[in-house]
């Protein structure tokens, strides 16, 4: 992260993967994490969504003494970030094995949405000597939380796959124009 003035400028972080083989009926890669001290599965049913909503409300989780390395391992997930101290404190990122481990920071929000086949992510985390899962799996409701609520209101920064790679993508969405551009963000 650089400093910069009204809050930090969040360069997201993908851990690449080595794949060694891939057939159409066989995929082999190297999904490791330097430092990592944990290996969670997520699996997610058909239209799950992590953490459940509070009633009309999204729910967050926040980690204070853990960074995930998310990384999809069958079907797509649909992660939304967000973090008040960020220049741009709002990114949707469409997950896919391909763009490898999705590094969520300390001290940012999350959830995950998958879409009708469900999906399953290995999450390598880092955790600090001050993890405790009783403490780090809490969601945060927007119902209760006005920061939060503000950030989520942001125009969000799109992360997709596409042509091989790794887009970063804002929509241009000042003044009234009817028309809505796609452009590449820096």
């Amino acid at each position: 992260m650089i400093c910069r003035k009204g809050g930090l400028q969040m360069l997201l972080h993908f851990v690449p993967i080595n794949v060694f083989r891939e057939t159409p009926q066989v995929s082999f890669f190297d999904a490791g994490v330097n430092g990592s001290n944990g290996a969670d599965v997520v699996i997610h049913h058909k239209n799950a969504i992590s953490p459940p909503d509070d009633g009309n409300f999204e729910q967050y989780y926040i980690h204070n003494h853990q960074v995930d390395h998310n990384l999809v391992i069958e079907g797509s997930r649909k992660f939304t970030l967000i973090n008040p101290r960020w220049d741009e404190p709002h990114h949707v990122i469409f997950l896919n094995r391909a763009m490898g481990a999705l590094q969520i920071p300390i001290g940012t929000y999350h959830r995950s949405e998958s879409g009708k086949e469900g999906s399953i992510v290995l999450n390598q985390a880092t955790r600090d000597d001050m993890f405790d899962q009783r403490k780090e799996f809490s969601p945060v409701s927007l119902r209760s939380n006005k920061q939060l609520r503000k950030a989520r209101k942001a125009y969000p920064v799109y992360w997709i796959w596409e042509e091989e790679r790794i887009k970063r993508v804002k929509l241009d969405c000042k003044g009234y124009s009817k028309s809505i551009k796609l452009i590449p963000a820096h």
